[in-house]
């Protein structure tokens, strides 16, 4: 189909499109516990462990809570457990374990484990970026059925912002038939004045054989809550109303009907031997003009990091509509393959 072309090609000009790697700028210290002081770059914070890549050790992975002190003289966004976000520079107080953080409103005494995330603020709109791209295939001799699924996650984020693209699609291969399904999620979360709470804004466009789903495209807006947010997990919910158009395969003519969603989004990482990550998402979607229609989508990923940046994915997700006209309620998957972030 025209859709599984179009983003083949952009995982392929994905790369293409990074940029050489600017010089860096090796100057941040970090002081653990222990005494030791090691000069790098920081790369980022999330989930407990603070990437600092260095001219002699390659990048290195600190367990923050083992950091003493911090300085650095560059502009990062940095993230509280509580929702709060300051965009400045770091710097240590005399106490360890406790930062200093400079901004437009002075200076923030900020303790070092309420800090969640850090991101460096970067020029470039290109360096903004978060990709994940992963590739899986199945195949059973058995009964001769194979499936390929192709996963994309974009995620750009400001200072005001993050907007976010995910796209599945999968193609499954039988003696008898072949069978297509893709779904594409285009998302804007917008940061209020109050810490945990955003304006959730998205888009989505999907089919599906299974549920004799020519196409469906969906427009809804909403507001968001993160309920825990720590260096461990992040559970997240949002609530909203949502507009959507769709046409049956069978079917020559579309239906138009507004809906009601409620979400949430799960997420749990894991440092210690083996590495991974968890990230579980659900939708529940009650029609408002269509008596007694309720329809869901769940989708499950985890992955183990091989080496940096390459990581082993395993993949589920599954569609359920009580209404479907092919009949069929529900279409699932479980996949498992390779994924490659940047």
């Amino acid at each position: 189909m025209k859709i599984i072309r179009i983003l083949l090609a952009g995982l392929l000009l994905v790369p293409l499109a990074m940029p050489a790697q600017a010089v860096s700028r090796k100057t941040d210290v970090v002081t653990l516990y222990n005494g030791d002081t090691v000069t790098g770059e920081i790369k980022s914070l999330f989930g407990g462990i603070l990437e600092l890549s260095t001219d002699a050790m390659g990048t290195l992975k600190i367990e923050w809570q083992e950091i003493a002190r911090l300085e650095s003289k560059y502009n990062y966004e940095i993230r509280l457990s509580d929702g709060r976000r300051h965009y400045g520079t770091m710097n240590s107080d005399t106490r360890p374990g406790e930062l200093v953080v400079e901004d437009l409103y002075g200076d923030h005494s900020v303790d070092s484990l309420a800090i969640v995330e850090l991101r460096p603020i970067e020029e470039r709109w290109i360096d903004r970026l978060d990709v994940y791209l992963s590739a899986n295939y199945n195949y059973t001799k058995a009964s001769s059925v194979q499936s390929i699924t192709f996963n994309t996650e974009i995620g750009y984020e400001n200072e005001n912002s993050r907007t976010s693209l995910t796209s599945r699609v999968v193609n499954t291969n039988t003696l008898d038939e072949d069978t297509s399904s893709g779904r594409v999620d285009l998302a804007r979360r917008v940061w209020t004045d109050r810490a945990r709470l955003y304006r959730l804004f998205y888009g989505n466009l999907e089919y599906n054989d299974e549920l004799g789903l020519d196409r469906r495209v969906t427009v809804g807006a909403g507001l968001g809550r993160y309920f825990i947010d720590n260096n461990r997990h992040r559970f997240s919910g949002a609530f909203g109303l949502q507009a959507l158009t769709e046409r049956q395969v069978e079917s020559s003519g579309t239906d138009q009907s507004l809906e009601l969603f409620i979400s949430s989004e799960y997420a749990i990482w894991q440092f210690d031997t083996p590495e991974m990550d968890i990230a579980l998402t659900g939708a529940l979607f009650p029609s408002l003009t269509e008596s007694g229609r309720v329809r869901s989508n769940t989708d499950i990923r985890i992955r183990w990091e091989i080496i940096e940046d390459l990581f082993w994915d395993v993949s589920a997700w599954a569609t359920y509509d009580n209404k479907a006209d092919s009949g069929n309620q529900v279409d699932y998957g479980v996949s498992t393959g390779i994924g490659w972030e940047y």
